[in-house]
């Protein structure tokens, strides 16, 4: 009996976990390595994120990101308009899969989906925001408190399907707490 005890109240202290975790991304932006708009450039950004740890292997959550980026736009009368900045912010919905959960180095795959904000500021006093949805997959390795992924979000809307602006890959590096 008291075994059991033992292993029910290990495997409690295994679930009911709360992981915190903020860090930076660097995201490139397009369409299968296409460049982002007509001309986005990297992205520099900061997320936050919330996971519950379900089970040891599998752990739900949700991450609010900002990304902040310039460029350059198709054609504005007869040359393109320089100066754009783009400020996106994103929401959504994340479940990864722990391959070797309780470890030093433990990798791990998951995907994403919520919806995001594009802010597009041009230089002439023209603003233009599109909402759309993000579904994408991830994969990464956790070393000790440390989160290394390589996420793909492809952006979509119901008028146009894949959004090529809004559609990026990212690099993030976080700290989990």
């Amino acid at each position: 009996m008291a075994l059991l005890l033992v292993s029910v109240s290990s495997f409690a202290q295994n679930n009911d976990k709360h992981n915190y975790e903020i860090g930076v991304d660097l995201n490139v932006y397009g369409i299968l390595g296409a460049d982002g708009g007509p001309s986005r450039g990297f992205a520099p950004g900061a997320f936050f994120e919330y996971r519950y740890d379900f089970t040891d292997k599998i752990d739900f959550g949700a991450q609010l990101s900002y990304d902040h980026s310039t460029g350059k736009s198709a054609l504005w009368g007869d040359a393109p308009q320089w100066g754009i900045v783009y400020n996106q912010i994103g929401l959504k919905a994340v479940a990864d899969y722990n391959v070797c959960p309780n470890r030093l180095v433990s990798p791990y795959i998951g995907v994403g989906l919520g919806t995001g904000m594009l802010i597009e500021d041009t230089s002439v006093d023209y603003t233009d925001t599109v909402i759309f949805g993000v579904l994408g997959p991830r994969v990464g390795v956790q070393i000790w408190r440390f989160r290394l992924a390589l996420e793909f979000d492809f952006a979509f809307n119901g008028e146009y399907g894949f959004l090529h602006t809004e559609t990026s890959t990212g690099l993030n590096l976080g700290f989990t707490f």
